[in-house]
C-alpha cells in the first residue's frame, strides 16, 4: 500500500491499486517506464529508514497524473497482449522500443511528465496503426479525453 500525503489538501490517502506486493519496488520499476513518477510522488523515509513504512508526498493534481499513468500503462499492456495474438510478442515489444526511441526526439524544454505523456501517446498511436488492421477502433481519442484535464492542449495532441 502507498501511504500518500496530499500537500495541497493536507489529506492522507492509502492507495492499493498497483501490481505487486512491495510499493517501493513497484515505484522503482514504474519509473523506468515513466521517469516523471519520481517527481509526481516524492518519497518520505521514516526516521528508522525502514522501507516497509515509507510514505509519499504529492499534490492532488500530481497524484491524479500518477494514477492516469498507471491506468494508461495497464491499457498498453492489454493492447500489446492483444497485438501479440495476431503478431509475435517480439513485434509488440519492438513497438515499445520504437516509442522509446521517439521519446528521445521530443523537445527538451518539455517537462518529464509531458515527455511521459507523449511517450504514452506515441505508443498508442503505434498500436492503433497495427490493430486497425484487425478492426479495432482507434484509442487515441479516448486517451486524449482521459488526459484533457491533466495536460495542455498542445501536448494533448502529441
Amino acid at each position: 500500500m502507498l501511504n500518500i500525503y496530499l500537500t495541497d489538501t493536507q489529506q492522507h490517502v492509502q492507495f492499493n491499486d498497483y501490481p505487486g506486493d512491495h510499493p517501493v519496488k513497484f515505484i522503482l520499476n514504474f519509473k523506468k517506464i515513466f521517469p516523471s513518477v519520481m517527481e509526481l510522488l516524492l518519497p518520505v523515509l521514516p526516521e528508522d529508514n525502514n522501507l516497509e513504512e515509507m510514505s509519499w508526498e504529492s499534490t492532488t493534481h500530481d497524484f491524479n497524473v500518477f494514477k492516469a499513468f498507471l491506468s494508461g500503462w495497464g491499457i498498453v499492456e492489454l493492447r500489446l497482449t492483444a497485438l501479440s495474438k495476431f503478431k509475435e510478442r517480439a513485434y509488440a515489444d519492438q513497438l515499445v522500443k520504437t516509442a522509446q526511441k521517439k521519446r528521445q526526439s521530443f523537445d527538451k524544454n518539455l517537462s518529464a511528465m509531458e515527455h511521459d505523456y507523449l511517450f504514452l501517446h506515441e505508443l498508442h498511436a503505434l498500436i492503433d496503426a497495427e490493430l486497425v488492421e484487425v478492426g479495432e477502433s482507434f484509442y487515441l481519442p479516448t486517451l486524449r479525453q482521459i488526459w484533457k484535464p491533466l495536460v495542455s492542449s498542445k501536448i494533448l495532441q502529441g
